[in-house]
Parts: C-alpha cells; structure tokens; sequence
C-alpha cells in the first residue's frame, strides 16, 4: 500500500524545514519514509527530491564526485515529473540545475570548489 497524500504532504514541509536549515541529510531522511512506500510516479519524485539535497550533502562535506553525481541523479528523476508536482514548486531548482551542474562538475574535474548554495524548496501548501 502506497503512502497516503497527508502523509506526504507532512513529509514534503518536514523536508522543506530541514531544507532550509542546511540540514540536508536530515531532510533526506524525512522522505525515505513515504519514498519507499509510494507508486511508480510519486516514488520518482520523491527520489529525485532525495537525490537533490544529499547532493548537497556531499557539496557541504566536500565530496565533488558525490555532488556531481547525485545532483545528476536528481535531474534525471525530477525531469519525468510536470511542474507543479504534488504541489511542490521546484521551479528555482529546474532553473539553477544547468549552473550547479556545470559547477559541481568543474570542481569534480579539480577546480575551486563552488559557492553553491541549495536553492529554495517551496513545498505544498495546505493541511500537514
């Protein structure tokens, strides 16, 4: 049985405020939950969301490899989903994804580690 809407909504604002707090790990951990319980298309998306901020993770820890590697991952997961997702706007992250790409890639390739930081998670509204 697939993970229930409020449940996901819940897990999406816990995200956004970890998100927003640099607490990327912990807010990778708010959506394995109701991730590894939701459908095809919910599922991906939610991975995606994962994907994007331990792609920070490693960014924070020093990792280009694994920033480059999971924000790639993301993008290619987020990229199946229409804008507006469950009701989650990731527009600043679809328009930043082409820079932080070329970006983490550069520093994967041994240049400067980049200034990088995550842009912002707006998640859905309505009731937790």
């Amino acid at each position: 049985m697939g993970a229930a809407a409020g449940e996901v909504r819940a897990a999406l604002t816990r995200f956004a405020a970890r998100y927003a707090d640099g607490r990327f790990f912990d807010a990778h951990e708010e959506l394995e939950t109701v991730w590894r319980r939701s459908p095809e298309l919910p599922m991906r998306f939610l991975q995606g969301l994962i994907q994007w901020a331990v792609a920070f993770e490693h960014h924070r820890r020093g990792n280009a490899h694994g920033a480059r590697a999971l924000l790639d991952r993301a993008l290619a997961n987020l990229a199946i989903v229409p804008p507006g997702y469950l009701g989650v706007d990731i527009g600043a992250w679809r328009a930043a994804a082409p820079g932080l790409r070329a970006a983490f890639l550069a520093w994967e390739r041994g240049g400067p580690r980049p200034d990088a930081p995550a842009p912002r998670f707006v998640p859905p509204a309505g009731p937790t």
